[in-house]
């Protein structure tokens, strides 16, 4: 067995499921825990919605603070206010201007007319961002029946809010961690969810070995079986991804979620499918309370890969690079019957050819069946464009 370069890297162990359980509770416990901690603090602070400041220092006045604090005597809000932090991740606030005018003109007795107002949760990016991480990571623990332990109580941070910045600098470390720019596991699973067999062993030389055991742990499935009667064929050229609902299906979009919302050399990010569109510069503003120069994962990503690329230089159809979306009818294994009759040929030159891409995730390959007819559905610009699936 040759050895790929994936085999010399210390402590990536991509063939024994006892490092993916410790891979789980290093990188995918740290998000849950820091998502649900952050999720508990919004639960304390939404039943105020629509009732008065008055009623919250009735109640509890450790919550004050994560209202008005932070709000200078101009009704603007400071540098790192609290309540501003507290209006970007969950979007529950009061006005400033009108909390300030309130207090001049009626002291103590102005917080009667201030109410806690609630902005529509598909333009508070922050918070979509945290609960689909939160519910993502969850089914991952329950999956792979790992239960951690939370070390933080909310009733610590209602007693110091400067602990909700040592939470928020937790989380966007846990974040950047995780993420396939830095880790080989996730790196894998993004490397497994559209490749052919050939080019998935050749990368993975141990994989072979134990695929049956990582399959079913992580969730991998063929979604394209070529229809040939050379076996040597069908088994190189069948294109493996990951199971829906699987453990490596939510890992994936675990990264697909932070490339997106951690976006932030764009302005706007134009979602489909009816969801609310997102301006990253809103949530790279919650970041800079604790990372100032914080990482532009999908871009870096991007870049990187695309200047490995470069330097190993594939060929390439040229016609692939023009269309963003590729669709053939899948005829046996020969041939490629393409619906814009640009690229002819057999299926596997076109994998042998697209591979590098699909391996480094930059490219993906989705299966539909039309009649009776398999089409191949080739995305060129992936990760670009990722959010069209979310």
């Amino acid at each position: 067995m040759m050895e790929s370069y994936y085999d010399t890297i210390p402590n990536f162990r991509y063939w024994d499921i006892e490092a993916w359980k410790n891979y789980i509770k290093e990188y995918v416990v740290p998000i849950y825990k820091t998502t649900r901690t952050l999720l508990e603090l919004r639960n304390e602070l939404l039943p105020y919605v629509g009732k008065s400041l008055k009623t919250v220092k009735d109640n509890d006045e450790r919550l004050l603070p994560f209202f008005v604090g932070g709000i200078d005597e101009k009704g603007n809000y400071k540098k790192r206010s609290l309540a501003k932090l507290i209006r970007l991740m969950f979007g529950i606030y009061v006005e400033p201007e009108e909390f300030v005018s309130a207090v001049n003109e009626e002291g103590e007795r102005g917080f009667e007319v201030v109410k806690i107002k609630l902005i529509n949760e598909q333009w508070v990016y922050f918070l979509r961002l945290i609960k689909q991480l939160n519910e993502y990571s969850s089914i991952i623990l329950q999956k792979s029946k790992i239960e951690p332990q939370l070390s933080l109580k909310v009733s610590e941070i209602l007693q110091d809010p400067n602990r909700l910045l040592d939470i928020l600098k937790e989380f966007y470390k846990a974040c950047v961690s995780f993420s396939a720019n830095h880790n080989y596991y996730t790196f894998f699973i993004i490397s497994t969810a559209s490749i052919h067999w050939r080019y998935l062993v050749t990368a993975y030389p141990k994989l072979k070995e134990h695929f049956e055991k990582i399959r079913e742990f992580l969730g991998l499935e063929p979604i394209l079986i070529p229809n040939t009667n050379n076996k040597e064929l069908r088994e190189s050229y069948t294109i493996w991804g990951h199971e829906i609902h699987g453990i490596a299906y939510y890992i994936y979009w675990m990264q697909i979620i932070l490339w997106v919302f951690f976006n932030f050399s764009e302005n706007l990010i134009i979602m489909k499918r009816g969801r609310g569109n997102i301006y990253p510069a809103e949530i790279k503003e919650v970041v800079a309370y604790v990372a100032p120069e914080a990482e532009d994962l999908r871009r870096d990503y991007i870049t990187l890969t695309e200047n490995l690329l470069s330097q190993y230089n594939p060929p390439k159809i040229q016609e692939l690079e023009v269309v963003e979306e590729y669709k053939a009818e899948i005829k046996g294994i020969f041939t490629l019957s393409p619906w814009n009759k640009r690229v002819m040929g057999s299926l596997p030159e076109f994998l042998d050819i697209v591979g590098p891409r699909l391996f480094l995730g930059l490219s993906k390959i989705m299966i539909a069946k039309e009649w009776d007819r398999d089409i191949l559905i080739y995305h060129h610009r992936f990760i670009e464009h990722a959010e069209w699936w979310l």
